[in-house]
């Protein structure tokens, strides 16, 4: 086992105690449980008010996400497990500069933990590291697409045998709590 895995390795371990950072993904969890669907404006509001997301906050309104959603007809994509649904949701009128990949994983993370990873520019060094350590086939110039994301971070679970013990929540969590540390401490 190489250094960077190492630290990955005792950051997981700690990790396990930090259900406090939770409490508040679970409520969402709950809300989308109980809504599942995405054919109505109401079930749609509820939802998307419910995503903390600086980048929608600023730039966009909620009724046009809403009206976007609506228009995808998302339900039959969400439950088969479409990965593309994120970018067709992130390219609200097709903006190019606006980049809403973290709201729209976020969005499908809530209706599939399991499935959609939520994308985060947040950790980019962590993935960059991790790419180049790895000799991963994978270019790090191109972590702002969801497809190369999630071929990062599903290497990653792979890699730590992680699938099936953790979702995708919680390895965000784990990234906002832990990934600077592992970087920093595997540069040392």
């Amino acid at each position: 086992m190489n250094k960077f895995e190492e630290i990955l390795k005792k950051y997981l371990s700690l990790f396990v105690d930090q259900e406090m950072y939770f409490i508040n993904d679970k409520k969402n969890l709950d809300l989308f449980a109980s809504n599942p669907s995405n054919d109505t404006e109401d079930s749609i509001r509820m939802k998307v008010s419910s995503i903390n997301d600086e980048e929608f906050r600023l730039h966009v309104s909620p009724n046009d996400m809403i009206e976007h959603l609506l228009t995808l007809k998302i339900d039959d994509r969400l439950k088969k497990g479409d990965l593309t649904l994120v970018e067709d949701i992130a390219h609200l009128n097709n903006d190019p500069k606006l980049n809403l990949l973290h709201f729209a994983s976020a969005y499908c993370n809530f209706h599939r933990p399991d499935v959609y990873p939520i994308y985060s520019e947040q950790h980019f060094d962590f993935y960059c590291n991790y790419i180049q350590r790895f000799g991963l086939k994978l270019d790090p110039d191109k972590l702002n697409t969801y497809p190369v994301f999630c071929a990062a971070l599903n290497d990653l679970v792979e890699r730590l045998g992680l699938k099936g013990k953790m979702n995708y929540l919680q390895l965000r969590k784990f990234g906002w709590l832990y990934a600077e540390k592992v970087v920093a401490e595997s540069k040392a």
